[in-house]
Parts: structure tokens; sequence; C-alpha cells
């Protein structure tokens, strides 16, 4: 088996709502699964990893946090063993979200600013001044009254496509969501980044997007997200490569059945060939999470991996589950436990990866929550191991950077904290 890598972050506030945060290695040595905490450490209260391999096949791991308004250093580190590699970058984004490799480029996705960024795949890993802004270039793309947030970026077979929600200025309610096929041409100062195609008729809130190799699939929330209920609107779509044609493969099930057959949330997809494993899930009036991990192969007869949809809900927001080929693995992340499977028997490989001492933190550290996961190598592309976050948890706005000291690692404000904020922060 395959000595592979990932990355992941966790953070804390403090009593006076400072935040503070660290990033760590994963080491996946086939019988056994090691944490290497303090690759970096002195990162705010949103620190981010994004794992790549360069145009010279060597692993990299890309780690920053963000400010609100700025645009943050980005440091590259050696996957292998942890070290920093050459100077900081400065990429022309200031809340990184996707970063996937096509050819010999990099593309990057900001979700404040719904603009994706091109960065060279060879060190040092410079910007390349090649961007695209939904704003800028294809306003007539986002819905009115709606701001345009980016979400995710995927390649299949050669070609990028972008995914993008859209909600109003206080989060709560949302329009159809948009898939974008990019075209890119020319080179040096002639280069661009235009859209070839668009589909804007996905359902509302689309947060994450795969592929079985054939077509793609978009996950999404469906609206808000609410506390101690569900959205019924929540969806998985499969979308044809050309754009052409959406098809509703899961749905949660309409309210007013006794009960629900299906009263959850779609919160992460991906394949292993036609295998999809799918995590669902609804918050609880605690803001703790009930649902199900589970796979299948025509999404209707479902075979379970984790079912806590019943007895004590689970702490965390942070939630997801993606395949990756190298020691065929399924990544769980479990609010706030990291548990690696087995891909071919559905078996735990060790004991789950806990935000504890000896853990995913070293003696002496005070960290209380995950923040970020995402799989390096030895082998394709990266992987962003993470489902649906929710807005304060994506944006870098002084709204939400002061909602997520406030909140400490809930996922969603209740209407008294959103008004609180409101007043003293102005709109998000």
């Amino acid at each position: 088996m395959a000595i592979t890598t990932s990355a992941y972050t966790v953070y804390w506030y403090d009593a006076t709502g400072a935040g503070y945060g660290m990033a760590g290695r994963i080491v996946d040595a086939g019988v056994s699964v090691l944490p290497n905490p303090g690759m970096k450490i002195g990162l705010n209260g949103d620190p981010k990893v994004k794992g790549f391999i360069d145009t010279g096949n060597n692993l990299r791991i890309a780690v920053t946090d963000r400010v609100a308004g700025q645009s943050q250093s980005v440091f590259i580190h050696d996957a292998t063993n942890g070290q920093q590699v050459g100077s900081a970058q400065t990429w022309p984004e200031d809340n990184l979200y996707t970063l996937v490799r096509l050819g010999n480029y990099l593309y990057a996705i900001d979700y404040d600013n719904a603009k994706v960024i091109e960065i060279s795949a060879t060190a040092p890993y410079a910007a390349t001044g090649v961007s695209f802004s939904l704003a800028s270039v294809t306003p007539s793309l986002i819905p009115p009254g709606s701001q345009a947030c980016g979400q995710a970026l995927i390649v299949l077979n050669g070609t990028l496509y972008g995914l993008f929600a859209f909600p109003d200025s206080t989060w709560s309610n949302y329009a159809n969501s948009l898939l974008v096929r990019f075209a890119i041409a020319g080179s040096g100062t002639g280069r661009t980044i235009s859209v070839s195609a668009s589909n804007g008729t996905l359902a509302k809130n689309a947060f994450a997007v795969a592929s079985d190799g054939t077509d793609l699939y978009v996950a999404a929330i469906g609206g808000k997200q609410t506390q101690g209920d569900y959205n019924e609107n929540s969806r998985l779509q499969k979308i044809n490569a050309s754009l052409t044609t959406v098809t509703n493969v899961m749905s949660a099930s309409p309210k007013g059945g006794t009960p629900p057959a299906f009263p959850y949330e779609f919160r992460d997809i991906s394949f292993k060939g036609s295998v999809a494993y799918i995590l669902a899930g609804a918050y609880d009036s605690n803001w703790n999470l009930r649902g199900k991990l589970f796979s299948t192969t025509d999404f209707s007869t479902l075979t379970n991996i984790d079912d806590f949809s019943s007895g004590a809900a689970v702490a965390g927001s942070f939630w997801s589950a993606q395949y990756t080929p190298d020691n065929d693995r399924l990544w769980y992340t479990r609010g706030n436990d990291i548990r690696i499977y087995n891909a071919s028997n559905l078996t735990q490989v060790g004991d789950p990866l806990t935000v504890t001492v000896g853990s995913l933190i070293a003696q002496g550290d005070q960290y209380t929550d995950l923040n970020d996961l995402s799989y390096v190598g030895p082998a394709g592309g990266s992987v962003s191991l993470r489902g649906y976050r929710s807005p304060l948890q994506r944006s870098n706005t002084p709204f939400a950077q002061a909602a997520r000291a406030l909140t400490r690692g809930r996922p969603e404000l209740t209407e008294e904290e959103f008004q609180q904020l409101a007043k003293t922060h102005g709109a998000p």
C-alpha cells in the first residue's frame, strides 16, 4: 500500500473573541494512520489547507488563514515532511476555498468574491494574473437581489467547472444555484478564462460538486439550513457534462409524513466508480446533527455505513465524506472526529482522530474544533475533504468573523445573535 498524506486545521477562540489556528498532517501508511500536529502554527481562527501535486510531481500543501478584506500570505509546505518550501506567496484572493490542478496551473475559487484565480503549478507557485469574476464578466448570470458566492471547482475530462450559490444579504433566502463550464485559452498576458456553458436551474444553496467520471453531481441544502428541522427542498442532482440536463436523483422527503422517510439535508457526495458515498443529516434544536452516511449504486437502495439518526446527536460543524483511490479510503469527518474506512470492506483504520492531545493536537494545545481537511496524494489530484459549511463559516466579511467568534464552532447564529451583530457590524 502507498504512503499518502492529508492536511488538516484546527482552531479555538479565547474569551475576548480572538481566534487561534494550527495546521497539521495525517500520514496514511496503509496499516496505520498517524497525525502530525504543528506543521504551521500562529494562524488565526479560520486556518485553511489545500493539497496539490505540482508539475514536478511534488506533494504540496498550501496553508493560509483569512482576514476580512485582505489578501493573506499563503505558505507552501512539503507534504512529505511538513517543511515550508520557499517564501510565502500572496495570491489575489482573500478567501481561498477550493484548489484544483488543470495542466500546468492551479485554480482557486474565492467564496466572497465569486472569483476564480489562476496560479502556476511550478515553484514558487505565483499567481499568473489571470482570473475570472462572475460579477465582472457575466453579471447577467447573477439573479437580481442576490450576492454571488463561489462554492466549488472540479475538473472533469480536462475541463474546469465552477459552482456558485446566490444568497441574499442576510443569508436567509437563496436563488437557484449555477454551474459553469469554463473555457481557458491563450497564453501570457492574452490568457483568458470565460464561460462556455452554464446552467442556473440547480437547487438552492448548492455547495458540493462531484463526478462519476461521466456526469456531474451537485449536493444542495435547498436554501437555508435550520435548527431543529430540515429543508425539504434539499436535493442531489445529476448534470451532464454539457450542462444541458439536470435530473433529481435523491430528494429530502416532503414535510407532513408521519414520520418523513428521509428527513435530512444532503451534506456531501463522492464516488468510487459507480458507488456513491452520501452523507445526509439535519441539526436538532441544540445544533447537533442526526443523520446517515451510506453508499448506493442506484440512489434508491441504501447501505448504511454510519447511522446516527437516533440516540445522541453529534456535535460539531465540520461534516464530509470523500473517497480517495490511494489505499482505497473513505475519509469521513464526523463533527470533530476524522474516521478513515477501508472502502473495500468499510472497516475503520485505527481509532478516530480527535481534537485531543495525542491525536490531532499536541501537548499544551488548546484547540477545540476542526476547520479544514484536504487530501494530497501520492497520485492524482487533491481532494478537499469538506462537505457543507454555513455562510458564516465560509465568508470572511467582518460580520462573519464576528459571528464565528460568537458561535465558537456552532454552525449558525440564532435570530437574536443575528440582530445583535447586524446592529454592530451591519448586514453580512
